[in-house]
């Protein structure tokens, strides 16, 4: 009998018995060795979220050992140690068809949730398209940042960055876009005010601009020769955040709108810098296994590291102080290990 975290409501967390039980054909059973904690999670926890209706298993960054394997399962055996994100495509949708696997109408429906436990089941299609070995080098705190480097993979992307990039948000995704950015070759401008994490920036070799004490696009302008940020990537998730970014950009900049709102929020651009400046829009979502393939190649070779991203670890018996303190602005990523 193993142990699983519910979100039974907004702020609210118990550790459930969870049944031992063997795997579905084509999937495997791991006992999960490292879960992070995220901004997802951490939204959910606070108000809800509208793909995780409570009460709802929760929890979706993890590395972990197989313990079982399905039927039909060659690939992998028991005692393997592992790293996966919570999704895959379907590959026959109109979107999969076009190369927006991202965009598949089976990616949210069929996520997998709930790492904050000692096991879980992966299910034939991410085992079969999204799962991989998890090399001797890594740990399994690293192996588990497979899900939200990703993201940030496929966020750059969609940019195609070049020049001098500005970031709004100073937490995880935000330092994660430098540390890809900077690996490319573009000159990341990370924005932030929170003391903590911009330490974590300035410990990464990055010169952030703090927002309580800058005036934020001039400090942006006087790093690009008058004319603003080549492109600039919102990573706050905020209102405020999505409007303020388009003036951070040169003529013929691209704004990226990473950082989701909640449904129903509604948000407001000046018409005239858009048009008049050629200032483009994207708003990246979710992955593709091309970007899961990259952001496990990536961390396979240690391009750069991770672990400073960690500032706390708990134990699963601990999950409800470790989102409380998260909740209360402290640290950046926690890890449950169970």
């Amino acid at each position: 009998m193993g142990r699983v975290a519910v979100l039974v409501e907004s702020r609210k967390i118990e550790l459930q018995e969870d049944a031992e039980r063997e795997p579905s054909a084509g999937a495997i059973r791991v006992r999960i060795r490292a879960a992070l904690t995220d901004g997802t999670d951490l939204k959910a926890y606070r108000r809800g979220h509208p793909q995780m209706p409570m009460p709802t298993r929760f929890g979706h960054e993890f590395s972990g050992d197989v313990v079982a394997v399905g039927e039909g399962v060659h690939v992998f055996s028991r005692g393997d140690a592992v790293m996966c994100v919570h999704t895959a495509p379907c590959g026959v949708c109109y979107w999969c068809r076009k190369t927006q696997e991202e965009l598949c109408e089976r990616v949210m429906p069929t996520m997998l949730l709930g790492a904050y436990a000692d096991f879980i089941e992966v299910p034939r299609a991410i085992v079969e398209r999204n799962c991989f070995a998890m090399p001797e080098q890594l740990s399994y705190q690293e192996a588990a940042f497979l899900e939200p480097l990703s993201c940030v993979v496929h966020s750059t992307e969609m940019l195609e960055p070049h020049g001098t990039v500005a970031i709004i948000g100073d937490g995880s995704f935000g330092i994660l876009h430098a540390l890809v950015l900077k690996d490319a070759g573009v000159e990341p401008a990370l924005i932030g005010r929170r003391p903590e994490r911009l330490a974590i920036a300035r410990g990464y070799g990055f010169d952030p601009i703090d927002a309580r004490s800058e005036d934020v696009v001039a400090a942006v302008r006087q790093r690009t020769e008058g004319r603003g940020a080549d492109a600039a990537i919102e990573c706050t998730g905020t209102q405020a955040g999505w409007e303020e970014t388009p003036a951070l950009v040169r003529r013929g900049g691209t704004v990226s709108l990473f950082g989701g709102l909640p449904p129903g929020s509604s948000v407001t651009f000046p018409a005239e810098r858009l048009h008049y400046d050629e200032v483009r829009v994207v708003s990246p979502f979710h992955f593709t296994p091309r970007a899961v393939r990259a952001a496990y190649e990536t961390l396979c070779a240690r391009r750069f590291d991770v672990l400073p991203l960690v500032t706390h670890t708990f134990a699963l018996n601990d999950i409800v102080e470790a989102f409380t303190r998260l909740d209360e602005g402290e640290g950046m990523k926690a890890c449950i290990e169970p």
